[in-house]
């Protein structure tokens, strides 16, 4: 009978065994934490140098909650409802070998209970189904947790009206993907359909997959993923645009609307370019699409500037049914705009000269396109200055975003208000196809140097600059009679003095 007991408190002893996973480890100071899974680890404090065994004070806390409290020594640990578990390996008081710089400080480690993690992705087939099609998609649930998911149960559900779809595995060991067919190398996915609800004009239909579970210790679990779908009506709308076109040429925009209902449809299609084309076109259209035919809109653009990547927007068309509108767009094209495209700025140092002064003009074309380019300029010295000195040719071939200039000093012999002409560039691509554009042009003031304002007074030395402040009194105004005030006052001041 004993021997009964004791092997049944050892079995459930085995049962109740619980498995550790994630851990977090580090060594901490006074007030230092550490962290996983929503739990977090703090040293509160240490016992005093002089007592032993050495011991740290530890805070465990969910979230912002504390839920225990516990002085632990070296190798010592306890667990809170076995969910997760604290261990102090180490704990080191103040080094006097290091003059007493090192603090106290403990090696401690937060550990999780292993549980499973299930991930589910949805995955569609295609983006858009038309209202009565069958839609097909594929679910992918993996256990990323570290310990096994049992009784697998999965719902994927389609929306109101629409019957889900479940299934169930018996298990999920970690690391292990949900595979339809065992048997085979690669994986095989759940594979789900449904047929959408037919609709008068575009709908979301939202596609939900839940997973529930339970870990080794029977608590419950859920993982969820999901996916939108789009469930469009009896009319669809279509733009297409050339993958690549060149830079400077004009492409063609092709629209589609086709009509799939049991009805004609009287439609207005409406289309824009964005803000990196051109088109002269008036973008709008109204047509009448027969039932099970298509009708179409044709224009054409040109690029603003070359650039990958560039996006025309939807097009979109309304129509009605039963007197309530609706709306459908259609994908946005991406097309590559490939060319050279050369900018050119010139400059001038300055807008005011002096007679005779230089003024430096700087001419700088780049290559703001993505293909290389023969660029050309040469400027015309005006015929009011003189060329001192610089460069006022250039012709070489530039790559894509690289630049060159072209510097040069004028002489300005004369005054009054001049032009600087624009600058002509002419540039070719790799086709051979040829580009010219102009610069701005420079406005220059040339000013006559002031005159002397006044001459230099009798016995003045030579280089001295004259009085900067005070006024100054022209000959014969008076100013010597001034000065001599003080001097007769003082006269005056000692022949009466001694009658005071």
């Amino acid at each position: 009978m004993r021997a009964l007991l004791a092997y049944l408190l050892l079995a459930s002893m085995i049962g109740t065994a619980v498995e550790w996973g994630d851990r977090a480890e580090g060594e901490l100071h006074w007030g230092e934490a550490l962290s996983i899974g929503g739990y977090s680890l703090e040293v509160a404090d240490f016992t005093p140098e002089e007592r032993t065994p050495r011991m740290v004070m530890l805070h465990l806390r969910k979230g912002d909650e504390l839920i225990a409290t516990r002085a632990l020594g070296p190798g010592e640990s306890f667990s809170f409802d076995d969910v997760v578990m604290v261990r102090a390996e180490e704990v080191m008081m103040r080094d006097y070998l290091l003059d007493g710089s090192a603090e106290p400080r403990a090696r401690v480690a937060l550990i999780l209970r292993a549980v499973p993690d299930l991930t589910v992705r949805v995955v569609p087939k295609e983006e858009a189904y038309r209202g009565g099609d069958r839609a097909r998609l594929e679910v992918e649930v993996e256990n990323v947790g570290m310990a096994a998911a049992e009784e697998v149960e999965l719902e994927v559900a389609f929306g109101p009206g629409i019957p889900s779809a479940r299934h169930s595995i018996s298990s999920l060991a970690p690391g292990e993907v949900w595979d339809e067919d065992p048997s085979t190398r690669e994986v095989e996915p759940l594979r789900v359909s449904f047929r959408g609800p037919p609709v008068a004009g575009p709908q979301e239909l939202r596609v939900e997959a839940r997973a529930r579970y339970l870990d080794p210790e029977g608590g419950v679990h859920e993982a969820v993923g999901g996916t939108s779908l789009e469930i469009f009506g009896p009319l669809r709308v279509f733009k297409y645009a050339e993958e690549e076109v060149r830079f400077g040429e004009e492409s063609y925009v092709h629209l589609s609307v086709s009509n799939t209902g049991p009805r004609p449809q009287e439609v207005v299609l409406t289309d824009s370019v964005g803000r990196d084309f051109l088109t002269g076109a008036t973008l709008e259209w109204r047509m009448t699409v027969p039932p099970g035919e298509s009708e179409g809109a044709s224009y054409t653009v040109t690029a603003k500037r070359p650039g990958e990547g560039q996006a025309l927007p939807p097009a979109e068309a309304t129509y009605s049914v039963d007197g309530k509108g609706y709306r459908v767009r259609s994908m946005a094209p991406v097309v590559d705009v490939v060319g050279p495209l050369v900018e050119v700025e010139k400059r001038a140092s300055t807008s005011r000269v002096g007679v005779g002064e230089e003024v430096t003009v700087t001419v700088t074309a780049k290559n703001a396109g993505n293909r290389r380019a023969k660029a050309s300029l040469q400027e015309t010295v005006p015929p009011w200055a003189t060329l001192v000195g610089g460069e006022t040719e250039l012709s070489l071939l530039l790559l894509p975003g690289e630049e060159a200039a072209i510097v040069y000093n004028l002489s300005c012999p004369e005054p009054g208000s001049f032009t600087i002409p624009a600058t002509t560039v002419c540039y070719r691509d790799d086709r051979g196809t040829a580009c010219t554009l102009e610069s701005s042009r420079l406005r220059i003031t040339v000013e006559e140097e002031e005159e002397a304002t006044a001459e230099e007074a009798p016995g003045r030395e030579e280089g001295r600059d004259p009085p900067s402040a005070g006024p100054q009194t022209a000959p014969g105004s008076g100013g010597g009679f001034l000065w001599a005030v003080p001097a007769l006052i003082l006269m005056i001041f000692i022949a009466f003095d001694r009658y005071i």
